[in-house]
């Protein structure tokens, strides 16, 4: 800190001498450098590698590391298309001192593989590597450095892995083979005109993946992983000092490139005139549409860009505002529109406004964001809307700060690569808050309104729409979209007027009632209030984020007690109500009242239950209980917002039945269900028969009576606070005492042998699911041995499926649980491949799920599955979503509270008998079993 604090004294004389009035240069025409975080352990070693090393507790006894390598698919060479990604994918099979399996089999071994951080990923620019490791046993800490250390520079590329590898990466590239990848293929090819990046897609291209040599991959990692592109983030409990010998030790010995490749960047050429595309595709599901203005890529380093970058943020802030608020009215032009900056590549930054709209308004929607662009232009933004954003900034500032304590080692080292890739320093919370709270004070609405200029300026600018090829569906062709855009400057055009509702949320404030009964758990440390209306609350106060109370409250309900065709109305209550408001304040006043607050509550409603759900800050608590109370209480019904909504819903619901892999979903999801009217998919004609008087019933119905909800509370909290707020505005909700009962639609899980084989989409892919289900008692035990048969299920699917067979990128299986009509299990796969392999794949699935009930369940994937779950409790105990979801589950699964505070004590109970009797318990595919299949379409349609 004791290099940072000259220059907030530097602000803070700036702020004094400005409200003096004296003439005194101006924050961002001095070149300081801005100071990285003092915490941040940083430097070169003598090959060239950098390391970025800093100590943070949370979670304990935890390393998160990351290997960054500052090459990504842009660097390829014409024949090496697409081999930065399998580059990637190689460095997980086989290295110099582990064999083409040990590697993943260690991690495993330990807790630490796919299951628990273990990936890789690869983008234009660079390549990223993700490991965790535990820092309590040295050898395996030692062991976990030794495999980074060997995927940075000493790779095998055992030919026969290659061979393997290339059938999983051409999945992997068949899975992508969709509308939304045509679709951007095609507008990339406008967008980035003139550079590599138009033909560096970083999946590549079949010919290349089919029939590239190892000669070939072994270039590009030649050529491109030597230290001085590498850097090494180390995030995590331990020592930094021990942390930075071992980097020394490991990566230290790496040698020298002496005659490195020059590592090229690629510029995206300028095009004074502005440029649009039209991109649309049978099997694109939606209306989007975008103007961009290319840039220079903006470094944040130094005092002045800092204060530059915050003058943005406030105005994409305020633009975003006046969006949404567009987005809100009775026949809005777009459902959804945002504006922002940000570093799209490594040479280039971009401007954009973005749209989904709806059908028939693609000039509404273009028009609309130009001329609000045009608007600031012209008119400016208003004092109060700066205030507002203002307000925002800082508080997000604010609660960074207060979590700086408690944040997550893996989300620090993910901050170090954003600053690594983007070549700026890492700003401590501590840092962030104290700059802006100084640059906020000196920054006034003329620096603010002079960026619209710059931001959306005359040239570099490229319109792109994305859309539906659809019988009779037509849109405004390219030179039309440029039209529109020449049109705008020459509207009339009045400034903006910010209308903001200047009263409280509730009023009258209610007065705190008597607590009714009151308990706690001291094992757990949950307390349990039974408040004078009946409500029930649970608190668990934690210190797992310093800035975070989460809540979740429940009720028996639900709207399986009303008739099919109130479905759709039931359905979309909780998503309208969140969107509209409560009493005089629709969603925007909503929104400006809170300005600079961190707290909200919504509703829901279920098949079977109603409840509600939020988060707040701890200091902004009651008024997340105001919340609740309104939107409880006094949720807004009103006919123009209802309007609204509908036509945006509608925008996302007209196209959903054009993309092949939502309709594979919508039909899995119906089969599973008999195809129940309670359980499909909404559809637009769903739309045009809701009623906004029915939907308020339905509402009012469940709202009626909250004397048998159950509210449960997670976070940082003053315990005296809580019990006063739920007093004062739970208390006084509305109760009944009606004792509603779940009432039973007739929903019911399929049974018997089902399939549903269909054909849609012209990408040579198949999509499959096969289901079962069976009855289930929620215990402890039993779902500690579903979790132990769900982790061995992946991984031999994953190395029987992917690794060995070559047959799918993605193969995945879960269980699913519920508690009514009557408790019960699902357990469902799902796996994409080709369509010529789908019988011999579905074959192989079913024999190693006949494997495992068989007991042929080798012991190291008992090891790994209990060091994986050992793993993942120990944190998931230090977390308020878990204990918040556990909490739920034992409310409404009427099973003991604390009961869940066993399951680190059964992990040790795994055993190959305990997988086994789970697996034939619970993999039913004999007696229960639904398989949807879908094919390509056939190439004459």
């Amino acid at each position: 800190m004791k290099k940072f604090i000259p220059l907030i004294l530097i602000l803070l004389l700036f702020s004094v001498l400005q409200a003096t009035g004296k003439l005194v240069p101006r924050p961002q025409d001095i070149p300081v450098q801005l100071e990285q975080d003092p915490k941040l352990l940083s430097g070169k070693l003598e090959n060239g590698l950098s390391y970025y090393i800093m100590r943070n507790p949370r979670p304990e006894g935890i390393a998160e590391l990351r290997l960054y390598v500052d090459v990504g698919s842009v660097n390829e060479d014409d024949d090496q298309r697409g081999l930065a990604h399998f580059t990637e994918h190689m460095a997980f099979n086989g290295t110099k001192h582990f064999g083409r399996t040990e590697m993943v089999e260690y991690l495993s071994s330990i807790g630490m593989g796919y299951y628990n951080g273990l990936n890789g990923m690869t983008s234009y620019d660079f390549t990223a590597y993700t490991f965790r490791l535990p820092t309590t046993n040295r050898e395996q800490l030692r062991k976990g450095l030794l495999i980074m250390s060997d995927m940075a520079s000493q790779v095998s590329f055992d030919p026969a892995e290659i061979e393997r590898e290339r059938g999983v990466i051409i999945e992997e590239w068949r899975m992508g083979q969709d509308a939304n990848t045509r679709v951007r293929d095609a507008q990339n090819a406008v967008v980035f005109a003139g550079s590599r990046y138009a033909e560096r897609a970083p999946i590549g291209t079949y010919e290349v993946l089919s029939t590239f040599t190892p000669q070939t991959i072994r270039r590009f990692y030649r050529d491109w992983y030597r230290p001085d592109l590498q850097s090494v983030v180390i995030v995590g409990d331990f020592d930094p000092q021990d942390m930075l010998a071992l980097v020394r030790e490991f990566f230290g010995p790496i040698p020298k490139r002496d005659d490195p490749r020059p590592r090229q960047d690629f510029e995206v050429p300028n095009h004074p005139q502005p440029r649009a595309v039209v991109a649309t595709d049978p099997e694109f599901p939606r209306n989007l549409l975008s103007v961009s203005w290319q840039k220079d890529v903006r470094r944040v380093q130094t005092l002045p860009q800092y204060f530059d970058e915050t003058s943005r943020n406030l105005f994409h802030t305020m633009l975003n505002s006046r969006l949404e608020e567009k987005s809100k009215e009775a026949d809005p032009p777009f459902s959804a529109a945002f504006s922002y900056e940000y570093p799209a590549l490594r040479t280039m930054s971009q401007s954009l406004l973005m749209c989904m709209f709806g059908e028939g308004k693609a000039e509404a929607a273009l028009t609309t964001l130009l001329t609000e662009a045009e608007r600031v232009n012209r008119h400016g933004f208003t004092v109060s809307e700066l205030d507002r954003a203002k307000l925002d900034l800082l508080r997000r500032a604010e609660s960074q700060l207060a979590d700086s304590d408690t944040r997550e080692s893996g989300d620090i080292a993910w901050e170090i690569i954003d600053c690594v890739a983007n070549q700026r320093p890492l700003l401590s919370p501590q840092q962030e808050y104290e700059l802006l709270g100084a640059l906020l004070q000196l920054i006034d609405l003329d620096t603010v309104n002079s960026l619209v200029g710059e931001l959306v300026p005359e040239n570099n600018m490229v319109i792109v729409l994305g859309a539906p090829a659809k019988e009779g569906l037509q849109y405004p062709d390219d030179q039309r979209l440029l039209q529109i855009a020449a049109e705008v400057g020459e509207l009339e055009l009045e400034p903006y007027e910010d209308v903001a509702l200047d009263e409280p949320l509730l009023d009258p404030i209610p007065a705190p009632l008597p607590l009714k009964k009151e308990k706690h758990y001291p094992r757990s440390g949950i307390s349990r209030w039974e408040l004078a209306n009946g409500i029930v609350v649970y608190g668990k106060k934690t210190d797992f984020k310093a800035d975070e109370l989460l809540f979740q409250a429940v009720s028996p309900g639900g709207y399986s007690r009303y008739p099919a065709e109130d479905v759709p109305a039931a359905r979309l209550l909780a998503d309208y109500v969140r969107d509209s408001g409560f009493g005089k304040f629709d969603a925007m006043a909503l929104q400006k009242a809170t300005a600079g607050k961190v707290a909200s509550a919504g509703i829901s409603l279920g098949l079977y239950s109603e409840g509600m759900s939020g988060q707040c800050s701890p200091k902004d608590m009651e008024l997340m209980l105001q919340l609740i109370h309104q939107y409880a209480t006094n949720a807004r019904f009103n006919q123009k917002d209802f309007e609204s909504f509908i036509q945006r819903y509608r925008s996302r619901l007209a196209n959903r039945e054009l993309d092949p892999q939502q309709v594979f979903a919508d039909k899995l999801g119906s089969a599973m269900y008999g195809h129940s009217p309670y359980r499909r998919p909404i559809t637009v004609e769903d739309l045009d028969r809701i009623d906004l008087r029915r939907m308020e019933q339905i509402y009012l119905d469940r709202f009626a009576d909250l004397s048998d909800f159950t509210f449960i509370f997670v976070g940082n909290y003053d315990e005296q606070q809580l019990l006063d707020c739920a007093n004062r505005y739970l208390a006084n909700l509305p109760k009944a005492r009606r004792k509603d009962r779940i009432v039973d639609a007739g929903v019911r899980l399929f049974k018997g042998q089902k399939l549903e084989l269909f054909r849609k989409g012209e990408s040579d892919r198949s999509f499959v699911s096969h289901v079962t289900n069976c009855g289930y008692k929620a215990t402890p035990k039993n779902d500690m041995n579903l979790n132990a048969l769900t982790l061995v299920l992946n991984e031999k699917l994953r190395e029987n499926i992917r690794e060995e067979l070559s047959g799918v990128y993605f193969i995945q299986a879960w269980p699913g649980k519920e508690r009514y009509p009557k408790p019960s299990l699902t357990f469902s796969s799902m796996m994409a491949c080709s369509p010529a392999r789908v019988e011999e794949l579905n074959r192989a699935i079913f024999a190693i799920l006949d494997s495992i009930r068989a007991g042929y369940i080798d012991d190291r994937y008992l090891v790994s599955t209990k060091a994986t779950l050992t793993k993942t409790l120990e944190e998931d105990l230090r977390t308020n979503y878990y204990w918040l979801n556990q909490i739920y589950n034992s409310v409404w699964q009427k099973k003991p509270l604390e009961g869940f505070l066993a399951m680190p004590s059964l992990v040790d109970k795994i055993d190959r008998k305990a997988v086994t009797k789970a697996a034939k318990k619970y993999l039913t595919f004999d007696r229960n079993k639904l398989s949807v299949i879908m094919l390509p379409a056939p190439r004459n349609e």
